[in-house]
Protein backbone atom coordinates (compact mmCIF):
# COMPACT_ATOMS: atom_id res chain seq x y z
CA UNK A 1 0.00 0.00 0.00
CA UNK A 2 1.70 3.36 -1.05
CA UNK A 3 2.58 5.79 1.93
CA UNK A 4 0.58 8.50 0.70
CA UNK A 5 -2.66 6.24 0.27
CA UNK A 6 -1.84 5.11 4.14
CA UNK A 7 -1.35 8.94 5.09
CA UNK A 8 -4.34 10.13 3.75
CA UNK A 9 -6.61 7.92 4.66
CA UNK A 10 -5.63 7.53 7.97
CA UNK A 11 -4.07 11.08 9.03
CA UNK A 12 -1.80 11.34 11.84
CA UNK A 13 -3.11 13.30 15.13
CA UNK A 14 -1.69 16.75 16.00
CA UNK A 15 0.37 15.54 19.25
CA UNK A 16 2.40 18.24 20.88
CA UNK A 17 6.16 17.07 22.10
CA UNK A 18 7.40 17.30 26.24
CA UNK A 19 9.47 20.38 25.58
CA UNK A 20 7.71 21.42 22.20
CA UNK A 21 5.70 23.76 21.19
CA UNK A 22 1.92 24.10 22.30
CA UNK A 23 -0.48 22.94 19.33
CA UNK A 24 -3.86 21.75 20.61
CA UNK A 25 -6.76 23.59 19.92
CA UNK A 26 -6.56 25.50 23.46
CA UNK A 27 -2.98 27.28 21.84
CA UNK A 28 -4.54 30.09 21.01
CA UNK A 29 -3.17 33.69 20.78
CA UNK A 30 0.15 34.07 22.89
CA UNK A 31 -0.37 30.64 24.20
CA UNK A 32 0.25 29.02 20.58
CA UNK A 33 3.29 31.51 19.65
CA UNK A 34 5.16 31.66 23.30
CA UNK A 35 4.06 28.61 25.13
CA UNK A 36 5.73 25.26 25.98
CA UNK A 37 4.67 21.65 27.11
CA UNK A 38 5.95 20.95 29.89
CA UNK A 39 4.47 19.59 33.31
CA UNK A 40 2.20 21.82 35.56
CA UNK A 41 5.06 21.17 37.83
CA UNK A 42 7.82 22.43 36.32
CA UNK A 43 5.51 25.79 34.93
CA UNK A 44 5.18 26.18 38.49
CA UNK A 45 8.69 26.25 39.63
CA UNK A 46 9.27 28.62 37.37
CA UNK A 47 6.61 30.94 38.14
CA UNK A 48 4.52 30.97 35.06
CA UNK A 49 0.87 30.05 34.38
CA UNK A 50 -0.54 27.13 32.54
CA UNK A 51 -3.98 25.58 30.77
CA UNK A 52 -5.28 22.21 29.67
CA UNK A 53 -6.07 21.47 26.39
CA UNK A 54 -3.23 23.20 24.15
CA UNK A 55 -0.68 20.34 24.58
CA UNK A 56 -2.62 17.10 23.36
CA UNK A 57 -1.60 13.32 22.92
CA UNK A 58 0.80 14.16 26.12
CA UNK A 59 0.05 12.72 29.86
CA UNK A 60 -2.45 14.19 32.14
CA UNK A 61 0.10 16.70 33.93
CA UNK A 62 2.02 18.49 30.69
CA UNK A 63 0.31 21.08 30.38
CA UNK A 64 0.43 24.41 27.85
CA UNK A 65 2.95 27.16 29.91
CA UNK A 66 3.62 30.61 29.52
CA UNK A 67 6.73 32.31 31.79
CA UNK A 68 6.71 36.15 31.93
CA UNK A 69 3.56 36.76 29.98
CA UNK A 70 -0.08 36.88 30.24
CA UNK A 71 -0.37 36.88 34.22
CA UNK A 72 3.01 34.97 35.32
CA UNK A 73 4.55 36.73 38.13
CA UNK A 74 8.19 35.85 37.31
CA UNK A 75 10.56 37.53 35.44
CA UNK A 76 12.71 34.45 34.45
CA UNK A 77 15.90 37.47 33.21
CA UNK A 78 15.43 39.29 36.52
CA UNK A 79 14.19 42.60 34.87
CA UNK A 80 10.42 43.71 34.62
CA UNK A 81 10.19 43.68 31.06
CA UNK A 82 11.38 39.46 30.51
CA UNK A 83 9.71 36.40 29.26
CA UNK A 84 10.40 33.04 27.91
CA UNK A 85 10.39 32.65 24.20
CA UNK A 86 11.35 30.10 21.00
CA UNK A 87 14.08 31.12 19.20
CA UNK A 88 12.84 32.56 15.44
CA UNK A 89 10.30 35.81 17.70
CA UNK A 90 11.66 38.94 17.29
CA UNK A 91 13.07 39.80 21.16
CA UNK A 92 13.53 43.55 21.15
CA UNK A 93 16.61 42.89 23.79
CA UNK A 94 18.53 40.67 24.38
CA UNK A 95 18.15 37.08 25.10
CA UNK A 96 19.54 34.51 27.74
CA UNK A 97 20.09 30.77 28.06
CA UNK A 98 19.75 28.35 30.92
CA UNK A 99 16.69 30.91 32.47
CA UNK A 100 13.69 29.26 30.98
CA UNK A 101 12.52 25.29 31.27
CA UNK A 102 12.68 22.78 27.69
CA UNK A 103 15.52 23.00 25.44
CA UNK A 104 18.42 26.13 24.12
CA UNK A 105 15.90 27.06 21.29
CA UNK A 106 13.22 28.27 24.23
CA UNK A 107 15.12 31.30 26.07
CA UNK A 108 14.61 34.45 28.40
CA UNK A 109 13.81 37.72 26.62
CA UNK A 110 15.15 40.82 27.92
CA UNK A 111 13.09 43.26 26.66
CA UNK A 112 14.64 46.87 26.37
Amino acid sequence: MPLLYILTTFPLAALAAVNGRCTGSAATGTWGQSGICISSGTCNSFGGVYKSGACPGDAADIRCCLIGLEGSTNKPCGSPRSYCDWDGHACWGVTHSGKCPGGSNYRCCQSL
